[in-house]
């Protein structure tokens, strides 16, 4: 009895514990979020929602799909036939050489968020009455967190490829564990925005160190760069950064939009109830661990099919029970943040809607480049971007309920998007699609 790899017991019994793990992980940064929201003024709380929107964008235009491409090359070097890629790259050395290629590449990439975040950071700030010496804080630590992250993000696709989950687990857990101790000890003191970003500075740090020391066994790295994979590296990053480069931009436009035309009250607000999608983190935890790896070892054409009808199922499903959720008890979702922002109820279920379609979208995106299969910008862009604006003139962009109407359209967007694309390369013929995953 075999449905496909992805549901068989063993993987099933994977995906409970890892699940199980981390709702654990994300319940212990839910309690830390909301140690934040709660001692935080709502100010510090706009500075630090701004601050945190301007680290995700430098986090991705410092990597622009890099992991995925390591992902993507990484799950064909080790299951690859005898002869080609892979057996004789699956070992450490030629792991590591592929690492090494893909941290020189990191390297060159890394001066985009420099040119980029800081005039938007420190603008963005200014014009929402930040002292300068905090300008200068934020905009120092976001460029350094997203540093850390990106780094940490390449190396996190090893470990995957690798099978190493309980040791991601362990990690998780730890590192979530002292952050909320960290977190807890900033709120007796006087926890602020640029606090607030030095614990996540901290905790990135440790984990990539901790990454680096687990893998290195398994990814011998060679002094200096060999350059066997930068080609391929930069073929795949160069078809998944205008892509990424979207994503990332389309979905903090209501963030920003807010912040240069609303209050701090109204972006503290939406970053608060962003502190309720804890559940889409850990989403997002179990499919980039299990799930893409699956479809990055080039299952046959029938697994591939009947696995991502299971994704679009359980995405589905997930919707549904949210936005019920949402309707039935809102205030006992709203409770948990505290007096600032116990009336948002006519907010939240835009929130839930907007999170649930951005991972659904999110994931089959992922599924597609772990398969080598790059959406087209083409394909994806005009309609997202057209999407995006026609919200943002028919909505009131300086309200919360304005700024996730126009997240939730936007991710909407993408997700037909990428359910269209990859439903159009899985109908293509089997000779079409073997000689696709042959392709290096």
């Amino acid at each position: 009895m075999s449905l496909n790899d992805l549901v068989n017991r063993r993987r099933l019994g994977l995906l409970t514990r890892f699940a199980s793990t981390q709702m654990a992980v994300q319940a212990i940064g839910f309690l830390a979020g909301v140690v934040v929201v709660r001692s935080m003024e709502p100010t510090q709380y706009g500075y630090y929602t701004l601050a945190l929107s301007m680290a995700g964008v430098a986090a991705v235009l410092g990597e622009l799909g890099l992991a995925s491409a390591v992902l993507a090359l990484g799950g064909r070097l080790l299951s690859g036939p005898p002869g080609a890629m892979g057996m004789a790259a699956a070992q450490p050395a030629a792991m590591g050489r592929l690492v090494a290629d893909a941290e020189a590449l990191r390297r060159r990439l890394a001066v985009l968020p420099v040119l980029v975040v800081v005039p938007a950071c420190a603008t963005l700030l200014l014009w929402q009455q930040a002292e300068m010496w905090q300008v200068a804080a934020l905009t120092a630590l976001v460029l350094a967190t997203a540093a850390v992250q990106v780094r940490g993000s390449v190396v996190l696709s090893v470990t995957r490829l690798l099978g190493r989950v309980t040791m991601q687990q362990k990690l998780d857990l730890s590192i979530s564990l002292g952050k909320l101790l960290a977190l807890a000890l900033a709120a007796n003191l006087a926890l602020d925005a640029t606090l607030a970003c030095v614990v996540n500075l901290g905790g990135a740090a440790v984990a990539l160190f901790l990454m680096l020391r687990a893998v290195a066994p398994d990814a011998q790295q060679p002094i200096v760069a060999t350059g066997e994979y930068r080609s391929a590296l930069w073929q795949q990053v160069l078809r998944q950064a205008p892509n990424s480069i979207y994503y990332v931009l389309s979905s903090q436009v209501a963030v920003w939009l807010i912040g240069i035309f609303g209050s701090t009250q109204h972006v503290a607000e939406v970053g608060a109830l962003g502190r309720l999608s804890a559940l889409f983190a850990v989403i997002g935890s179990v499919t980039a661990a299990l799930v893409l790896p699956y479809f990055a070892r080039r299952k046959a054409g029938a697994e591939l099919t009947r696995g991502l009808i299971l994704t679009n199922a359980f995405f589905a499903l997930l919707l549904v029970l949210l936005l019920t959720l949402g309707w039935l008890a809102p205030n006992a979702l709203l409770w948990v943040l505290g007096g600032h922002y116990g009336g948002l109820q006519a907010e939240l279920n835009w929130m839930l809607a907007a999170g649930a379609l951005a991972a659904w979208g999110g994931t089959l995106y992922s599924v597609g480049c772990s398969l080598g299969w790059v959406m087209p910008f083409w394909l994806n862009a005009p309609a997202g971007l057209a999407a995006t604006v026609l919200a943002a003139l028919l909505v009131d962009v300086t309200t919360v309920r304005g700024s996730f109407i126009i997240n939730s359209v936007t991710a909407l967007a993408g997700l037909l998007a990428s359910a269209g694309y990859l439903a159009w390369k899985f109908r293509r013929p089997a000779s079409a699609v073997q000689a696709a995953n042959e392709t290096p």
